[in-house]
């Protein structure tokens, strides 16, 4: 897991960068803190340069790259291209796997975030083929699928990653992201200077960008929390999307994008048999996570006390003995966020190391600032993501296995069970008249993925236009019928449709994008077993029954559960599901309502919202309806949102 970056010159003409791409790897040390590198390119001579930073282990450095300089030898010297890393040390801690990593022929340069999970299998490929490696990393694995298959090296790899491939040889640069969109780029295009970079804050950073609102995108992050992708809530900044690779030729300065990998859609094998729809599950299950156990340094899994993440550590424990498994503890005033008894009961049933960390309101009120720092776009709530990766640091482990992926692959979420309910309103509503509002809206519910948006939705549509004054005849349902509506229309599955939904959109967009915010944020990489691809492409041949069995007491997620009562409590598997979350709208009648109020104070005052129904909102939801405390919060991060990122331009 690491940090990359870079600023490419699309003008023919050389320029200083050694200044902005040092700021550029300073914002992202913590994405990476054991090493620092950086390549110049002189398109001209046709010459790359190579140079070492502050936090680059000298000694390891010198003994290994003769006449390899530090970056301030290089702060007047001119290039085309300027490429920085931060390394977190996963694999083969050392200095063999210092990048920027050139190819043994000296054409290829790679910039890597991420892992291939299948590393050595492709690496026996390779060696057949002639290749030798001089290092046991993933990267110069990655670096010799693409010199030997190119594009279709992405097909080979099983991970999470981003990758950026300069050809010295072809002068064209190749960025990449896997399948899921696990592992971020974001870029800008800016006149002729193209930056890209692991996260916004670092193409700010750079200060060849000056940060302005995407008013579309702050339109539909009042949706979802976040900007579907590419899109985002910053102008002019865009995230290369999942399963996508780009080219960019620097003679014609042409840029191409290509999709590499679709969920498939082929016909459910109706042959499989429940049986063996559980037998493939553990059997799959069991290697994802295998191969998400190998590291050289220390792993943990977090363990919420719910069935996907519960069933991960469970198995992990079998597979790690010893492993550490951590768990939040919230106050027992608030029952619903907690689940600590039943990772207890579980963690007592295998051979774990059981860490529980304690909430404390303070605690976030201390960091809140920093929290929104790290989501880079206005959220409507607090995950607790930042806590539990904050604790896992403090612990000294740097991979941490997470249980994302359960309810969006096999149906556990509530939108799946009221598909049915959906559908009867909506025939109900076509012969209604417009004025019983009780059904009025489901006219314009026409698709499934309007029904996801509905579902999914902070603010409806309608609500977003009353309060949004910059709306310019935005449509969040029809951005989405763009987005989707080509590969969502070929599902003849409902469910499959909304789970499709759910991984590329809701996983992809938002889930993982929040994640990697907090795992960099504290040095961490985080792995998510259920995210396999051959996992994911398992759950969609599945039949949608064996997801939600309707003669079972507990349903949803039937064959998950099937494979859990293995491995977990009873407990566990008898609970309702609840979200994993913190108990802000209580909090926000206490410890944060100063900072509530006076954020509300402050948004009316930029003329972006009606005021009144801002008051209106606020007043409320403090008078009878505490449950809106996701629209009111959802505004206060949008006011904190400008005052980071906007205001300090």
């Amino acid at each position: 897991m690491c940090g990359i970056a870079g600023v490419i010159n699309l003008s023919g003409e050389k320029s200083l960068l050694v200044p902005p791409i040092q700021r550029m790897a300073k914002q992202m040390k913590q994405r990476g803190p054991d090493d620092e590198g950086y390549l110049l390119v002189d398109l001209e001579n046709r010459r790359a340069y190579p140079f070492y930073g502050d936090d680059t282990p000298l000694e390891e450095a010198k003994a290994n790259v003769e006449g390899m300089k530090h970056i301030k030898d290089a702060y007047q010297m001119e290039s085309h291209l300027a490429f920085g890393h931060r390394r977190l040390k996963i694999l083969d801690l050392s200095f063999r796997g210092h990048q920027p990593m050139c190819s043994s022929d000296g054409r290829f340069w790679i910039l890597y975030n991420g892992e291939v999970y299948n590393f050595k299998e492709v690496r026996k490929e390779l060696e057949k083929q002639g290749h030798t490696f001089s290092s046991d990393t993933d990267t110069e694995v990655v670096l010799a699928a693409y010199m030997q298959w190119g594009v279709d090296s992405l097909q080979r790899f099983n991970g999470m990653f981003a990758v950026v491939i300069y050809d010295h040889s072809r002068q064209e640069v190749f960025l990449a992201r896997d399948r899921i969109g696990i592992k971020p780029l974001y870029y800008t295009h800016q006149k002729d200077c193209f930056i890209f970079a692991s996260d916004i804050k670092t193409i700010i950073a750079s200060g060849l960008y000056r940060p302005g609102v995407n008013w579309e995108g702050l339109w539909h992050n009042l949706s979802f929390s976040v900007a579907p992708r590419p899109m985002t809530v910053f102008r002019d900044v865009a995230a290369l999307p999942q399963a996508h690779w780009m080219k960019i030729n620097l003679a014609t300065q042409n840029i191409t994008q290509q999709r590499y990998w679709h969920i498939p859609t082929l016909s459910q094998e109706e042959s499989m048999t429940e049986q063996e729809a559980i037998e493939q599950l553990e059997m799959h299950l069991k290697k994802s996570i295998q191969y998400r156990l190998v590291a050289d340094v220390e792993v943990g899994t977090f363990m919420s006390g719910g069935i996907d993440s519960t069933t991960i550590s469970a198995i992990a424990s079998s597979l790690h003995p010893g492993i550490n498994a951590f768990t939040l503890a919230f106050d027992k005033t608030v029952p619903e966020y907690d689940e600590l008894d039943q990772a207890v009961e579980t963690a007592r049933m295998h051979p774990m190391h059981h860490i529980i960390e304690k909430v404390n309101p303070d605690e976030m009120l201390t960091d809140i600032h920093d929290m929104v720092l790290g989501y880079e776009e206005p959220i409507c709530t607090l995950a607790p993501n930042y806590l539990i990766c904050k604790c896992i640091a403090k612990h000294g482990i740097v991979v941490v296995l997470n249980g994302l992926g359960g309810d969006e692959l096999f149906a556990g979420y509530s939108h799946y069970r009221t598909i049915n309910t959906w559908k009867w309103k909506k025939f109900v509503a076509a012969f209604l008249p417009l004025f019983l509002s009780r059904y009025g809206r489901y006219r314009q519910l026409k698709t499934i993925d309007n029904y996801y948006v509905d579902q999914y939705s902070n603010f409806k549509e309608h609500e977003k236009k009353k309060l949004f004054l910059k709306n310019d005849g935005f449509d969040t349902l029809s951005l989405l019928d763009k987005l989707y509506k080509p590969l969502t229309g070929s599902f003849t599955d409902d469910i499959e449709a909304l789970s499709y939904f759910d991984i590329m959109s809701y996983i992809g967009n938002h889930h993982v994008y929040r994640i990697d915010q907090f795992t960099m944020w504290f040095s961490l990489e985080g792995r998510f077993p259920y995210l396999d691809h051959h996992l994911i492409e398992l759950a969609f041949r599945m039949p949608s029954c064996y997801k939600i069995m309707k003669n079972q007491p507990r349903y949803q997620k039937y064959v998950l559960r099937r494979v859990a009562k293995k491995y977990i409590a009873p407990a566990c598997l008898q609970m309702p599901k609840r979200g994993f979350g913190l108990p802000v709208g209580r909090w926000m009648q206490k410890e944060l309502k100063e900072l509530t109020e006076t954020s509300l104070e402050s948004l009316k005052k930029r003329d972006i919202f009606n005021n009144k129904e801002i008051d209106n909102l606020y007043n409320t939801f403090k008078q009878s309806k505490p449950h809106l405390y996701k629209k009111v919060w959802h505004l206060v991060m949008v006011e904190l949102w400008f005052q980071q990122f906007i205001d300090r331009q």
